[in-house]
């Protein structure tokens, strides 16, 4: 599993983009890593509008790949599969349920331009009540 000191100075690459590492949570005996990043719903708009979005991936899913100095998700009796590539500033066009990294992965909108990613295999688990209040995201 990967050390705090290296989830804290590397990054996330994931759906093309770069998240850092936020915390760790405990849901269901479980630790999940927390990944966020902030940015800017559409360049096209004329107020374009902050969007907070969050990665949460079991802990020990997580990777360091020396080469890159980046994180890396593969799934137990995965491999690391490809990234997905996508057009910056396109958040709300993107798929709902898609594949990334070898992993399917769920995307929620969430109240005030909050996304939220969690691997499908875990979704159930992660908006229980537990995993909610574990991640802050009201019932």
């Amino acid at each position: 599993m990967v050390d705090d000191e290296i989830l804290s100075l590397s990054v996330l690459q994931f759906a093309g983009k770069s998240f850092d590492y936020e915390s760790t949570v405990s849901v269901g005996g479980t630790e999940y890593a927390v990944f966020a990043r902030t940015e800017t719903e559409t360049e096209a708009k004329l107020r374009p509008e902050l969007v907070r979005m969050r990665v949460v991936v079991p802990r020990d899913w997580v990777e360091y790949e020396e080469a890159s100095d980046t994180l890396q998700l593969v799934a137990p009796g995965g491999t690391a599969g490809p990234s997905r590539r996508r057009a910056a500033g396109a958040t709300m066009l993107e798929p709902e349920e898609f594949r990334d990294q070898g992993i399917e992965w769920h995307r929620l909108t969430l109240a005030e331009k909050h996304r939220l990613y969690v691997p499908k295999r875990e979704e159930a688990r992660l908006l229980s009540t537990e995993g909610r209040t574990a991640l802050g995201i009201p019932s």
